[in-house]
């Protein structure tokens, strides 16, 4: 059953350019919502070409907003350009994120330093921004795209599995503050996915893990997320094979296992990089 309607309903989505950002742009396009599309801006013309090409392709409206939340007053700029343009939103979609591939100690600060920023401050920063005017009007939602990865230790991207598992927290603590005011908190908790992020340079183009557990498809995990957004299911992994690795093996595994067997299935293969 159909909890949220998005027809004609005001949708902000971070990270809209490429990716799932770009996959679930569609999917909320084919449900007649209002798009407020925001990526960098480098990533201008790739937004336009969507924009252009969701208007054709589904009737909709889309506007662009181009800014770098990791900047200073970036989540304000982008809040205040937004407010100016349609007053409100109905849901908020957390996307953008981003990824350091590597051992911590040997990592670049500034990368991880903006991980934690792009992955874990911003969507908080957003939601501090957008959710009271969503209490007051009695009614939106904010999805978070988090990660299967918030719920196990992901060695040589150990930063990005603790945004994840904080964005996770994060959002069901949220989540809880605001029973009884008809806003809702959701995370999307993909696999690994086709994205440019698995491309981050110092990322290997191949690690065990993908053997297990495979890469998915952006248009598929959109496809399944809209569908579990509309339910305001309020946490999903996307297919039965994910949950059972992330929600039961990984859980129910002693923890000297875990860090053994996820050490050598997320690092690099030697066809794609050791590390």
């Amino acid at each position: 059953m159909k909890k949220h309607d998005f027809r004609d309903k005001n949708v902000l989505i971070t990270g809209a350019a490429g990716g799932i950002g770009r996959e679930i742009s569609a999917q909320f396009a084919k449900r007649g919502a209002r798009l407020l599309l925001a990526g960098l801006p480098s990533e201008k013309e790739a937004l336009t070409e969507l924009a252009a090409q969701l208007v054709k392709d589904y009737g909709v409206e889309a506007r662009l907003f181009t800014v770098d939340l990791s900047s200073k007053n970036g989540p304000e700029k982008l809040h205040e350009s937004v407010k100016k343009a349609v007053r409100d939103i109905y849901a908020l979609v957390n996307n953008a994120g981003t990824v350091a591939y590597g051992k911590v100690w040997e990592l670049p600060w500034e990368s991880q330093e903006k991980t934690v920023l792009v992955n874990l401050m911003v969507p908080l920063r957003l939601m501090h921004l957008f959710v009271p005017d969503m209490v007051k009007k009695g009614e939106g939602v904010v999805f978070n795209t988090a990660s299967v990865q918030a719920f196990q230790p992901t060695p040589f991207h150990s930063v990005y599995c603790a945004t994840k598992a904080g964005l996770q927290m994060l959002s069901e603590g949220i989540r809880a503050e605001l029973r009884g005011t008809g806003v809702s908190v959701c995370t999307l908790n993909p696999p690994y996915t086709k994205t440019a992020m698995i491309k981050t340079k110092g990322f290997p183009k191949e690690i065990r893990f993908y053997k297990i557990s495979g890469i998915k498809d952006p248009a598929w995990i959109a496809k399944k997320a809209l569908g579990a957004f509309e339910k305001d299911k309020f946490m999903y992994i996307p297919g039965l094979w994910a949950k059972f690795i992330h929600l039961v093996l990984i859980r129910f595994s002693p923890r000297r296992v875990v860090d053994l067997v996820t050490y050598h299935l997320l690092k690099g293969t030697k066809k794609g990089g050791v590390y």
